[in-house]
């Protein structure tokens, strides 16, 4: 009698213990990366997916590279050469709504906001390097689809 009992003890041990794994698993399993701390509540969230071939992009070959793609999201995106892959960032400043000087310019490896408050934010992680408001560039997806093809969407 006292077996049967330790094994239905040790059969409730484990079931409670993949209830726990699977719940720690379930919540912990995120794909937004994104801190939340940082993330803008001026720019509206548009969605969109584009099909991009790098091949007419000859500057993303190389390491450290932007191009400036416009007519998707709110301003446009910059995609950067990280050395392992391509990453897209809205080119709006997320510290200012939508205006005629939130389209940030490249300088080096960072986005500049025009509108004067000194915003600059660094192309390979999206953290804000200068300025106010402690916001980080929002990011897109970007896949992979081979034959230097990238699929761009939000």
């Amino acid at each position: 009698m006292l077996t049967l009992q330790t094994n239905n003890t040790i059969g409730y041990m484990k079931r409670f213990f993949l209830i726990i794994s699977v719940f720690t698993l379930l919540v912990g399993c995120n794909n937004d990366n994104a801190d939340a701390s940082c993330v803008s509540r001026q720019l509206p969230n548009y969605g969109f997916e584009v099909t991009i071939n790098l091949t007419f992009y000859n500057s993303l070959q190389f390491t450290g590279n932007t191009e400036y793609i416009s007519g998707y999201g709110v301003k446009g995106f910059y995609l950067y050469n990280t050395g392992s892959s391509i990453v897209a960032f809205e080119a709006s400043d997320p510290a200012h709504a939508p205006s005629e000087c939130s389209l940030m310019s490249r300088v080096g490896i960072e986005l500049s906001c025009e509108c004067g408050d000194g915003n600059k934010y660094q192309m390979l992680t999206g953290q804000q390097t200068e300025g106010t408001g402690g916001h980080c560039l929002r990011a897109y997806r970007v896949d992979n689809l081979g034959n230097n093809m990238i699929r761009v969407s939000n």
